[in-house]
């Protein structure tokens, strides 16, 4: 630190400045120098002190000078112009407050949100061999479209077994419907002998009172009217069991009719269509294979009908109701659809899982909830079809 000390009057310089500045004044060597007259000695340390004041950022002269008032004025008016601003922006939250707060109260909104539909698998409902399959992955199919065909030639041969055995099943329900005719037509024939026979015994039984005529005839009549009344019992039997022969025979045909519609049912399951309109995906057959019944062939994402499955925290769900409009963004098409909100969720998701949590044992850890609410788009919006399940969506329930 420098320390002023004085010298030759009035004049202050730095202790280290001095030692220089002397050395500069008295060099012997100098012809200059003020060596030999103390009056330029003093003009060289004033003319140094000088240069140190300049040095220091400080003119000569310049302590002398006041600051004007020009910079506390720019302050001000910098600072007034600041406050003013922060003023009007107070002014306008406090108006857009309770606006903004009425929007965020009017809305529930979730980013755990997904496009459902239905998926369909397709099996095969017999065992064969692929001999053509017509679409791939992606491919877009209408319902009713051929998808696979399976080898035909067994079952067309097995329809022709079951007709076969249909017609003959029929064959003998008609003949048992003869027998039974023919049974009838003898039971009536051998009633009216055993009406004659009965009335000649009668006749000579009055004749046997009044002994005309002889035991041994009245005997041979009594008997030939037992015979005819025996008869009339057998015909009557054998007509009974020709009508349940005739019941048989008719069973036999409705299990040759089932057997042919169950053939012609197995010929139609080797033409296997599609159930609705929707996209094919993970196709797991090929030309060729050998398919066993149930085995999963493909799925087809319909696209007629999809939905939106928003698990919605249970704290959201306080005036959440059906019918509520809603409005869907969907981040994979970049647009928002209209909708609304279909039904509320009987239980959470947790409940339906594999694992339930059970809260009556270990510790228990409150947790919130989500449940699951189904949004429908309005009709008519997705007439491209781009709207498939599994896509990402933001749904926003308008509760007012």
């Amino acid at each position: 630190m420098d320390t002023f000390n004085e010298d030759n009057g009035d004049e202050q310089f730095a202790d280290g400045q001095r030692s220089r500045d002397l050395r500069v004044a008295l060099d012997p060597e100098d012809p200059n120098s003020a060596f030999d007259s103390e009056t330029p000695r003093l003009e060289t340390l004033k003319q140094d002190s000088g240069d140190e004041r300049f040095r220091r950022g400080q003119l000569p002269g310049a302590s002398d000078q006041k600051r004007g008032p020009s910079g506390d004025g720019f302050w001000f008016k910098r600072n007034a112009w600041r406050a003013a601003v922060l003023a009007l922006l107070l002014l306008a939250a406090g108006a857009v407050a309770p606006s903004a707060w009425n929007y965020l109260q009017s809305y529930q909104s979730t980013d755990d949100a997904q496009i459902d539909g239905h998926i369909d698998p397709l099996s095969s409902r017999i065992n064969g061999t692929v001999v053509r399959v017509l679409v791939e992955d992606d491919d877009r199919v209408k319902a009713g479209e051929l998808l696979v065909e399976i080898d035909p030639r067994d079952y067309e041969i097995a329809v022709a077994q079951a007709r076969a055995r249909l017609e003959l099943a029929l064959a003998q329900l008609a003949s048992a419907r003869q027998d039974y005719a023919a049974a009838l037509a003898n039971t009536r024939e051998a009633g009216a002998a055993n009406y004659k026979a009965q009335r000649d015994a009668q006749r000579f039984a009055v004749l046997l009172d009044r002994q005309v005529v002889a035991q041994n005839e009245y005997d041979q009549y009594i008997a030939t009217a037992r015979v005819d009344a025996a008869k009339v019992d057998s015909y009557r039997e054998a007509a009974g069991s020709a009508f349940k022969t005739i019941a048989a025979r008719g069973a036999d045909v409705d299990a040759a009719q089932a057997a042919l519609d169950q053939a012609v049912l197995n010929l139609s399951y080797t033409k296997i269509y599609a159930p609705a309109n929707g996209i094919v995906g993970k196709r797991g057959v090929e030309l060729g294979s050998r398919i066993e019944p149930g085995q999963t062939l493909m799925f087809v994402t319909e696209t007629d009908e999809v939905w939106i499955t928003a698990n919605f925290k249970e704290t959201q769900l306080a005036r959440m109701r059906p019918g509520q409009k809603v409005t869907i963004h969907v981040d994979a098409v970049g647009r928002s659809y209209q909708g609304y909100v279909r039904n509320l969720p009987g239980a959470s998701g947790d409940r339906f899982s594999l694992l339930p949590s059970e809260n009556a044992t270990g510790n228990y850890v409150k947790v919130v909830q989500r449940l699951p609410v189904r949004i429908m788009f309005d009709a008519g919006q997705d007439p491209g079809h781009l709207l498939h399940p599994g896509m990402s969506v933001e749904p926003k329930v308008w509760l007012r």
